[in-house]
């Protein structure tokens, strides 16, 4: 793939998880308790995989719980994505700021110039390095962030329809983290097919995230750092036209 196309894979792999429908699972399944996780039956309650999704389930909801504390964040990420159809791996970094509810932007240093910005009502993608001369506008959609906020797309994200399990544990950036999967039961419209977040053990900070899409493309968010309810101005989340830039309004 040409490199002047990345940008554009890039925010399309981004954003696909808000802009296009929920997708049917290929996973097996079974029957899910009144929690949203499969429930194991009362004779196989003690079985490996059972006590794996209980354990699973503890460990993502200590997450939610603490993702809940976050009102504003900075942050600054590495991204890789993986597309097995053309068997290319495309890789990016950048900043983030974020201020709840659905204020959000990321500056790309990689490919620098690129930026993604969300006011909570209009979500703005200026993408110089592939689309010169225009900006993308639209809705920013429910919840404001427009699939920009890929933790809490996973972690906001009904248990329902999903399968839990442990993903073991891993070393990043010297912080020792807790894997948790979800992996969607067959034929049920999920979000996404399944993902993979990875968890501080000290913190409960989610510091990587990995989602599957319906077409098989995985893309890899990893924190490099990480400022919790730091001060974020206004002027953060405020996108201004370049002059000579066209808007183009998606449809």
């Amino acid at each position: 793939m040409a490199l002047h196309a990345r940008p554009f894979v890039i925010t399309a792999t981004w954003l696909g998880l808000v802009w296009s429908a929920p997708v049917a699972a290929q996973s097996t399944g079974g029957a899910r308790g009144t929690s949203g996780t499969r429930a194991p039956s009362s004779s196989a309650a003690t079985t490996p995989q059972a006590v794996s999704q209980q354990a699973a389930s503890a460990v993502l909801s200590r997450a939610r719980r603490e993702y809940a504390t976050v009102r504003t964040a900075r942050a600054e990420f590495t991204q890789e994505i993986r597309n097995p159809l053309t068997a290319r791996t495309l890789r990016s970094r950048g900043t983030l700021v974020q201020r709840k509810p659905g204020r959000i932007a990321v500056t790309f240093t990689d490919p620098a110039g690129d930026r993604i910005v969300s006011d909570g009502r209009t979500l703005w993608l200026f993408l110089p390095s592939s689309t010169p001369g225009q900006v993308m506008r639209m809705p920013a959609g429910e919840g404001g962030t427009g699939g920009v906020d890929l933790a809490a797309t996973v972690l906001d994200a009904s248990t329902e329809g999903y399968v839990l399990s442990l993903a073991g544990k891993k070393d990043i950036d010297g912080k020792a983290t807790t894997g948790v999967t979800l992996v969607g039961e067959a034929g049920v419209a999920v979000p996404f097919p399944r993902a993979t977040v990875w968890i501080d053990d000290a913190s409960a900070q989610v510091r990587e995230v990995a989602v599957t899409d319906g077409q098989g493309v995985t893309r890899t968010i990893r924190l490099v750092s990480f400022t919790k309810n730091a001060p974020v101005p206004d002027s953060a989340f405020r996108f201004v036209v370049p002059k000579g830039v066209k808007v183009v309004d998606a449809p």
